[in-house]
């Protein structure tokens, strides 16, 4: 345990517009969405030094950006829907109820998306098909070299070997309960990595990689069957192509309860444990003290208004960078997050 406190600041700022393009302009079922952002960063890691960054919203610094600009066409009565333009994957794939965004749920990057998964934003297409109710097909593609901030028109276009791909399937349940009944989300996917990379301990640089995931969320109780409080769990798992991938096996776990105390029905209690486990070739190659690192986040989100939120987290990061010869790391948090 480091006995040296750090102390960091950072912060962001969202906006977005949503276009209703057929009250617009009369083109039925089209949406198109700008979604800007601004950040800036004064984080912790480059102290604790862990693969999974505490505070997953604090990237770089930059005053303005866009984040996502696409338009999406809805067909065969909203069965089928076409997204094209510049991309935000996390909003597509690998997604869960209970741990997906870092400015309401858990901080760390490893509890927001499975890290495995490249999930960059970029040009790209993704095609929505859902033939029933409770079954959904997602697959697109994306550029795989895009700069975080730049719009990639000079990399989307080198040729297909440079994207990256994804296809998943989503199926939800509704499980019967005395309480009524529980939703629940179960998603499997592939994806194919298109980033060029070396193999370890080889001279060659090839894209083309694969690995594959699953994610679940799940609602288990509701308090006295009201529809929105009670308690869910997750959870996630990954593989990826040792040969070129630090990483090579991934999971998570959690739960989260909205309304645990009597009174506040608004806020939310979320738990959660992630696993990054090191690839064995790159240990042979590269690094023999790589192996794995393992983190726990505790966060409660006080719903002081509706429009303001003020979230104390507790974190305990073992083996961060995925070395024994680090010392593990408590990282607090406290965040605010405005709504309007």
């Amino acid at each position: 345990m480091d006995p040296d406190q750090r102390f960091g600041s950072s912060g962001s700022y969202d906006l977005f517009g949503l276009v209703d393009v057929e009250e617009l302009a009369g083109w039925p079922g089209a949406n198109l969405l700008l979604h800007v952002k601004g950040q800036y960063d004064e984080n912790l890691n480059e102290d604790v030094g862990a693969l999974s960054d505490p505070v997953d919203d604090a990237d770089f610094d930059e005053a303005i950006y866009v984040d996502e600009l696409w338009l999406q066409q809805a067909l065969v009565g909203d069965r089928v829907r076409l997204r094209v333009g510049f991309l935000e994957q996390q909003t597509l794939y690998d997604r869960n109820a209970f741990a997906n965004s870092e400015d309401r749920q858990f901080a760390t990057a490893f509890l927001d998306n499975n890290p495995l998964v490249p999930l960059p934003n970029g040009l790209g297409i993704a095609l929505v098909v859902s033939p029933l109710s409770w079954l959904e097909l997602a697959l697109g593609v994306a550029d795989a070299d895009n700069e975080p901030r730049s719009a990639g028109f000079d990399t989307a276009f080198d040729g297909l070997d440079s994207l990256n791909g994804y296809l998943e399937l989503t199926a939800r349940t509704l499980l019967p309960s005395d309480w009524g009944a529980l939703p629940g989300t179960y998603r499997l996917g592939a994806f194919r990595d298109g980033r060029r990379k070396t193999a370890f301990g080889r001279r060659n640089r090839h894209r083309g990689h694969y690995g594959g995931y699953l994610s679940f969320d799940q609602v288990a109780f509701r308090e006295g069957g009201d529809e929105d409080q009670g308690l869910g769990f997750f959870a996630r798992a990954g593989v990826a192509d040792e040969d070129v991938n630090r990483l090579a096996w991934f999971w998570s776990v959690g739960l989260q309860y909205l309304g645990l105390l009597p009174g506040r029905d608004a806020d939310v209690l979320g738990v959660g444990s992630y696993q990054a486990i090191g690839s064995d070739r790159f240990q042979d190659e590269i690094d023999s003290d790589f192996d794995e690192e393992t983190g726990v986040e505790v966060y409660y989100r006080i719903a002081v208004f509706p429009w303001l939120a003020v979230t104390p987290h507790l974190q305990y990061v073992a083996d961060p960078g995925a070395s024994d010869a680090g010392r593990d790391s408590i990282v607090g948090l406290l965040r605010v997050r405005v709504s309007f």
